[in-house]
């Protein structure tokens, strides 16, 4: 069985994908398997991915456009490794990543890892940020669904009690949750059918996260920084934020999400993780109900009760 298995989900990123394909070729880890998940691209993406094929190492499979979480999930369907890595194409790696990593979830046979990054801000003049929690190890299953879980999902109860302490909120309190943070064991992930969930914009690592913390029973937190996060101002967030339409769509869609987690621990523990998320509504109500008002009256949305 391989080692790991590394999954591309890529659309018109050719400017950037040799670098990151390139960082990881120069790891000195060796056990690996690289799986390209070409959604749609309409660039020379898979012309310079072409170049790659002479490593036996790693696949290249062109679907239709179908979004970043389902072709995450194709890759997924199609790895083989023991565990799971989510990176992508527009970021790198730093060198020796994955053996430390990956020599850190043999260590306790962890179910997962979390490890630090760097934000970079390249329309900025390359401004940064590293981020990295303390050295621990969550054991049980319990310890992290109420310890470890709460900091991904959103803004809890807690949070709005303790809102007036913003360092406390967003230094202590909360954690960035794309999935590129963490090495997931992957019969975890298939065992209990753990997968993105759809056409979800913005919250898509949010939501799979909540769902793989339903069941894991170790994750082990290291402070090194691995990875280089890239945010550009004409980016597909950044664009997204910028469509009042597109965005309010994206809020009501987190809010019907996050309610198909909460029957998931529901029906898994018999517990209500309302509470988990209860600010983020608030807010994410606030911001409809201003963004609501751009919008003209024949175009509003139409919300279920």
């Amino acid at each position: 069985m391989t080692a790991i298995s590394i999954i591309l989900p890529c659309y018109n990123v050719a400017q950037y994908i040799e670098r990151s394909l390139n960082s990881i070729l120069q790891q000195d880890f060796s056990d690996y398997e690289i799986i390209i998940i070409n959604d749609g691209s309409t660039d020379n993406l898979l012309e310079i991915c072409g170049k790659y094929q002479k490593y036996s190492n790693i696949s290249i499979y062109t679907f239709k456009n179908q979004g970043l979480s389902q072709a995450r999930n194709e890759g997924l369907l199609l790895a083989t490794g023991e565990y799971v890595y989510f990176f992508d194409p527009d970021d790198y790696i730093n060198p020796g990543m994955l053996s430390a990593v990956y020599n850190k979830a043999k260590e306790g046979d962890y179910d997962a890892v979390h490890f630090g990054f760097k934000t970079i801000y390249e329309d900025q003049g390359g401004i940064h940020y590293d981020t990295a929690e303390k050295p621990y190890v969550y054991k049980g299953n319990e310890i992290i669904r109420k310890q470890y879980m709460p900091k991904f999902l959103g803004t809890t109860q807690d949070d709005i009690n303790t809102w007036i302490d913003t360092n406390y909120l967003w230094k202590e309190r909360k954690q960035f949750a794309s999935v590129w943070r963490f090495l997931y064991k992957r019969s975890v992930l298939i065992e209990n059918n753990v997968f993105f969930y759809p056409g979800v914009k913005l919250f898509e690592d949010k939501l799979f996260n909540a769902c793989f913390f339903c069941y894991a029973q170790s994750i082990a937190t290291m402070n090194e920084v691995f990875y280089n996060y890239f945010i550009r101002e004409k980016g597909l967030l950044s664009s997204s934020l910028s469509n009042h339409k597109a965005l309010v769509d994206d809020k009501i869609n987190g809010v019907v999400q996050r309610s198909k987690v909460r029957k998931l621990y529901k029906d898994t523990h018999n517990e209500d993780i309302f509470n988990c998320y209860i600010g983020t509504i608030a807010f994410s109500a606030l911001e409809l109900i201003i963004k609501l008002t751009d919008l003209p009256f024949r175009k509003l949305p139409k919300l279920a009760y």
